[in-house]
């Protein structure tokens, strides 16, 4: 099911280029992007771990574009909905709170770092509107449920796998910024399954 949505996504994408005139890129230089999204897991390995299936992720990304080739590398925070959450009681150890003792709730979360290659279009007046088809890998770690900030806490492994994917952008220049979206297909692995989110950036 994975490969056949990746399939149509990069057909959908190509097919409409074929009677776009593609504006090259004259020089080299990074852009920084801040990007939020939905993530969808993989329905059977969410039950198996304890969290829902789809999560919420914040992140940046930092993209070197290279005349028409654009290079990506990002790092997210997967916020899970934990269906498994535990409560713990914990006694503090800083300056302000030695001794204190109370019952603090788990979180679940993981962190994803991912790198993505691919090509760019521009279009419209002035080259305001950009449409980018990427594929990439992410890698999930430090993926677990426990108590923030407690060095001996109880934890949990949750064991959610990244991929390969396919990514599509679009975004819009709106004067030193752009603002766009963006739809990440993973084509392997048995965690993460696709992402739809939002990105605010600005190059340098």
């Amino acid at each position: 099911m994975k490969n056949k949505i990746a399939v149509c996504i990069f057909a959908g994408m190509m097919a409409g280029q074929v009677a776009a005139q593609e504006q090259p890129l004259t020089q080299a230089y990074w852009e920084f992007a801040g990007r939020a999204a939905i993530t969808n897991l993989d329905s059977d390995t969410a039950k198996q771990e304890g969290v829902d299936s789809s999560a919420y992720s914040l992140g940046f990304t930092a993209d070197y574009y290279s005349n028409v080739w654009v290079t990506s590398l990002g790092l997210d925070i997967l916020f899970y909905d934990d269906n498994a959450s535990f409560r713990q009681q914990v006694e503090g150890t800083g300056w302000l709170n030695n001794g204190d003792r109370s019952t603090e709730n788990s979180d679940a979360n993981a962190v994803v770092a991912s790198i993505a290659f691919g090509h760019q279009w521009k279009f419209a007046e002035e080259n305001s509107v950009a449409a980018t088809l990427q594929g990439g890998y992410a890698h999930v770690f430090a993926s677990e449920r426990g108590i923030s900030n407690c060095s001996n806490c109880y934890s949990e492994d949750i064991d959610i796998d990244g991929g390969m994917f396919i990514q599509a952008t679009v975004e819009k220049d709106v004067g030193g910024w752009a603002i766009g979206a963006y739809v990440q297909q993973f084509l392997t692995g048995d965690g993460l399954n696709n992402s739809f989110g939002v990105r605010f950036s600005s190059g340098f």
